[in-house]
């Protein structure tokens, strides 16, 4: 006799899958529901999915073009985001992977505002904590860092060199996002 147990996810055309799809659909609806009862509206909730992507084209067309290396490590960094221990970054992560896959060559051309992305660290730190903030912050830093050492070639993924233009890039990124201690 045979008393294995199958976990529903083992079996994705089995039966039993489509818990599998009625839990995913759950877990995204609560965590909608608790984003939008923090206080966050509409256009907040925008900039804060959008956020990933402003940095990277930041960073990326300060020396000119986006090449594919750089793509290749924004996608690498919002990858591995959607495993975070803080569901607000897993959530824009995965947004800004699906956003990141529609993206035209007309959007990697020019820079983008940074100006919108000036108190969101502070709106995230107040209503939903400091340890998001942290995370949400860490998150951007990460995209950009990673697109300028990619920009660089080897020298900046093996050395970490990064050349004037993305340094100063970086700079205005981390004072646009502020200091995490508020």
């Amino acid at each position: 006799m045979d008393h294995r147990v199958w976990s529903v996810r083992e079996e994705p055309g089995g039966g039993r899958a489509f818990l599998a799809r009625q839990e995913a659909c759950e877990t995204a609806r609560t965590v909608e529901r608790a984003f939008h009862r923090c206080g966050f509206s509409d256009e907040e909730w925008e900039v804060l999915r959008d956020a990933p992507l402003r940095a990277f084209a930041w960073v990326a067309t300060a020396d000119g073009p986006v090449g594919p290396g750089q793509l290749a490590a924004c996608r690498r960094v919002l990858e591995a985001g959607l495993g975070s221990r803080s569901p607000l970054v897993g959530r824009i992560c995965g947004e800004s992977l699906r956003q990141l896959g529609a993206w035209g060559p007309e959007w990697l051309w020019e820079a983008p505002d940074l100006e919108p992305l000036r108190p969101l660290v502070a709106r995230v730190a107040e209503r939903l904590g400091l340890g998001e903030a942290a995370r949400f912050h860490a998150c951007l830093l990460a995209v950009g860092t990673r697109v300028a050492r990619a920009s660089n070639g080897l020298a900046g993924r093996v050395w970490g060199r990064l050349r004037g233009e993305e340094r100063l890039a970086l700079e205005a990124l981390v004072e646009t996002l502020g200091p995490l201690g508020m």
